[in-house]
């Protein structure tokens, strides 16, 4: 069995969710407005790399599908010709 190889830039957008979050419950805790506001802006920068990855992932699957079509639609006009 094969492990899979995480990348690294797909880990940081979690890290950058958990991270901030801590940063926001410690400065809500200790009543530090600018630490807070920092967690959620990281907060937030983790959110949108997430999305950016998930977005990388779509599109990787978007070309696969397209080739698999373009392949199919090869061996068919091939066929079309032999047949013709």
């Amino acid at each position: 069995m094969q492990i899979p190889r995480i990348d690294p830039k797909n880990v940081m957008g979690l890290a950058d969710k958990v991270v901030g979050l801590g940063k926001e419950i410690v400065g809500t805790v200790t009543n530090r407005g600018r630490l807070s506001k920092a967690g959620q802006v990281q907060q937030e920068k983790g959110t949108e790399r997430v999305k950016a990855v998930q977005a990388e992932l779509s599109a990787k699957s978007h070309k696969a599908r397209a080739a698999s079509a373009e392949s199919a639609q090869k061996t068919a006009q091939r066929t079309k010709e032999r047949t013709s």
